[in-house]
């Protein structure tokens, strides 16, 4: 597994990034809904690691 170093300003913009495609996604039409729901499933995983990272304590 491979690690980056983030602020958490670039934590908070990520989280507001990929809330705001989320909501997106959710409207998408029902044309591409099968392609929709995957990366809605793929962007929902990723605020969900980002908020428990923005949650873990700063490393001394």
């Amino acid at each position: 597994m491979k690690t980056i170093e983030v602020s958490d300003k670039e934590l908070n913009y990520l989280l507001i990034a990929l809330r705001n495609q989320e909501q997106i996604l959710a409207r998408e039409e029902d044309e591409t809904m099968e392609d929709a729901l995957a990366d809605l499933l793929i962007v929902q995983a990723l605020i969900n690691k980002l908020t428990a990272v923005k949650a873990l304590p700063e490393a001394p």
